[in-house]
This record gives C-alpha cells, structure tokens and sequence, in this order.
C-alpha cells in the first residue's frame, strides 16, 4: 500500500503547458547575468543569457513546446541543474558561486525530479542490503526472505517507470534510463549469468526512437555508468564491440547516439582503456561536422590519453630538425621508434644518454630509430648537447620548453620519458628504460 500511495503523491502534480515558460532567478552577488547552459557530451556551453530584471533578479522567457534539462550558472563549474518549460514558472534562489546548492520553488517537475533522484538512492541501498542477504548470509530462510523482497522492489521499479513515462514524459527517460531490475528476478533458462542478464536487460525500458533523449544529459550518464560496470568484466578486445553496439541502437546522426557514446567513452578515459580509441574515432567520423565544437573538445582530451593505451595509434606530428628541415613521425614507420622526450638542461637525461647510446648501437641495424623530442628553449644549448653526448639519432624541437606543443601532445609532464612504438606507429610501451628498455627491443626485433 504504501508503494502506490507514493506512487499517488508522486504523480499526483500535473504540468500546464504554457507557450512562453519563464525562468526567474534570485540570486546575490552575480557580476554576470546567469545564463543557461547545455551539456554537450565534452563539457558544458551557454545557450541563453537571463535577463535582469531588478537587483539579484533575473528572468528568462523561453519558447519550448516541452520540457528541456539545462544548467543554470554564471561559470560552467559551478551549475544547478534543473529542468524548465512546459510548467508553471520556476524559481531558483541562491547566491552566486554556489549555484549547485540553489534551491528551486514554485516547479512541481523540479519537485518531482528531486524526490525521483532520492528513490534512485532508496533502491540502490536496498538492493545493497538485499544481495548480501542472497549472496553471502548462509541462512536459507534469510536468503529466500532477500528473493521474494528483491522481487517485491522490482515489481516497484517497474511500475514506477511506467507510471511516469505516461505522467512526466521528462521523468520517464531519465528513470528508463536508471531502471535495472535484478538478476534475481529473472528466468535463469534465458540468462544463466548475471552479467548476461545485465548486458541483455540494463536498458530494456528505454525507447531507443523517443527523440526526448536527445537532449537529455542522463543519456550520457547512463552509458557512462553502464560502461564503468562492465569494463572490468569483459575482455579488453570485446568492449569496444560491445559498447558501440549498444551505443548503436540510437538512431544515426542522433544526439542521443552522440551522447550514449560520449558517455561510454568518458568511462574508459580516466581508465586509459584500449577501447578508448575506437570509441572516440566513431564519434569523430560520425560527428564531426554535426557537433564540431564538441568533437574538438573530445579530441583534446583523448589525444594526449590515447598515448597511455597500449596498442593505440600514436599521435602524429612534424616538426624541425637542427638543420631547420621538417620530419614528421609518420615518416618513420617501417621502424620500431623510440620517442625519447629530454633536454641539455635535464640531469637525468643526459645521465641516461650514455644507456641509450649503446642500446642504439646495438638495434639500429636491426630496424631500430630513435627521434630525440627536446624540451629545450635554447637552440645552442640543444644542438652543444647532442654533439657533446654524442646522440647520432633523429633531433626535433620546437624550442618551446615546457610549452612544447609535441610534449603537450604526450601528455609529457616530467623527462626523461619515453615512447616505443611498432613499426605500424602503434604504442607498444611508455617509459621504459635501461635493461627494461633492452629488453624489450630485443624481443620486438628478434635480437639475441
């Protein structure tokens, strides 16, 4: 009983359309009018400025035919979130820098999204509870109780999504998107295993050919979450695959595809996972003229983490040699390249030189290169230290110290550091060196 009589309170606030929904604002010390922002899958850009109205008062009067999720802020670290038009107006009350603690009033969906998001939290704790009374509790009867209630909270899920896709259309995909029911409640016969039901079922309640997705930032959390959940679980070479096919029932070209995938790729990102690079080269050949800003936003941020994956393309680059000629490190495969990132001013580097001298010596006529990347500023100082230590190699800097924009490119934040790459110009190993370094050169080159 109690489970419908939320259900009832819940519900129970109706949205009035309304052809012009405003948005008021009262908030201290903005030395900026707020502004509403989008999230875009890499970040969040500004989509409307609110007007001022009188002091710490500001007003937005927008045309939307539903309701939209958007970010109220004067700076993009510092957002509430919330959900506007197709309601009465909403207010928000705060100060500014400290937007995302904002209280919002007078919004019955606003209202209704934050208690959604405490049920979120509800489930997640009682599901917790209940698998350790089915996983690890040896008591039968314990056991069979923690069945039937993990049933019984099913049973509310669902009946939660349903009755909200019909009342709250907004709510209905963020809790589609949020919905899993247990492993427990189903049948065995068709998923024997947890991780197949949870690979089959995970989004079963979503509707892949609803275009209110595509602008929901939930789509991209969702995908993140599943990602994080699963790319410890299944095997480095099949999670690519199994991403950009589930990522793959939204239709082409949608948002809701763009989002999904940004999603699973923000998961494997801070892990420097190998499914990182096909993931981020389907958003680019996809997205790239639909969302350009976005696709140069990701591109940032997967380029220097891509140089950590082992297997993945190294980045390529050009640039001068002492003898002011252009080379570009494409130019090199065919060869197993070292990228040696050091400076004349470095004292471990030049400790570590006389090292990969003989280990030059020794590979070189095995198919072996190695392109010196200075983090110098200083031309005559570079050019006195290659001859000084006898460095024979191929040289480039951009004389730009820290600032090197090929370091930047490798995420280079101390030297010496190294980079081996295949002759195909993939990343075979990062900083090796010495007898490491030895190695495995003569491994990849056949060398005894």
């Amino acid at each position: 009983m109690k489970r419908f009589l939320f259900l009832l309170t819940f519900l129970s606030f109706g949205l009035t359309a309304q052809q012009s929904p405003t948005l008021t604002a009262e908030v201290s010390g903005c030395a900026t009018p707020p502004q509403l922002y989008a999230f875009t899958g890499f970040g969040f850009v500004p989509v409307h400025q609110l007007d001022r109205a009188a002091d710490g008062v500001y007003t937005a009067s927008l045309e939307l035919k539903e309701p939209v999720f958007r970010y109220l802020g004067t700076e993009p670290k510092d957002l509430r979130p919330l959900i506007i038009g197709g309601e009465q107006p909403a207010r928000i009350t705060g100060n500014c820098g400290d937007f995302r603690n904002a209280s919002v009033s007078d919004s019955p969906v606003n209202e209704a999204y934050d208690r959604l998001k405490k049920r979120f939290e509800e489930f997640d704790e009682r599901y917790q509870t209940l698998q350790q009374d089915i996983e690890v509790i040896q008591d039968e009867r314990v056991r069979e109780e923690g069945r039937i209630a993990m049933a019984e909270m099913d049973r509310e899920k669902e009946l939660l999504v349903n009755e909200l896709k019909n009342q709250f259309p907004i709510l209905g995909r963020i809790a589609s998107l949020n919905t899993y029911l247990s492993h427990y409640s189903a049948d065995l016969d068709q998923f024997p295993t947890q991780l197949e039901h949870y690979l089959e079922t995970y989004f079963q309640f979503v509707d892949y050919s609803d275009p209110g997705f595509n602008d929901l930032a939930w789509t991209y959390e969702a995908y993140r979450t599943f990602g994080n959940q699963i790319l410890r679980v299944i095997p480095t070479d099949q999670l690519a695959p199994l991403l950009l096919e589930k990522t793959g029932k939204w239709p082409v070209g949608s948002r809701a595809r763009f989002l999904a995938r940004s999603g699973a790729l923000a998961a494997m990102l801070p892990e420097r996972h190998p499914a990182t690079q096909p993931l981020a080269d389907s958003i680019a050949a996809e997205f790239a003229d639909l969302y350009p800003a976005a696709v140069a936003s990701m591109k940032q941020q997967t380029d220097v983490l891509r140089t950590y994956i082992i297997g993945a393309e190294a980045p390529d680059f050009t640039a001068l040699t002492p003898s002011g000629d252009s080379l570009s490190l494409e130019s090199l495969r065919g060869q197993v390249v070292l990228l040696d990132f050091w400076a004349s001013w470095c004292g471990p580097c030049r400790r570590e030189n006389p090292n990969v001298v003989r280990m030059y010596n020794k590979f070189k006529g095995a198919g072996f290169e190695i392109l010196g990347v200075s983090l110098d500023d200083n031309r005559a100082r570079w050019e006195q230290a290659i001859a000084d230590d006898e460095l024979e190699w191929l040289h480039v800097s951009d004389l730009m110290g820290w600032r090197s924009a090929y370091g930047q490119l490798y995420g280079v934040t101390s030297i010496p550091q190294t980079v081996l790459l295949d002759r195909k110009g993939n990343i075979l190993a990062r900083n090796l060196r010495g007898p490491e370094l030895e190695r495995k050169l003569a491994e990849v080159l056949g060398v005894k």
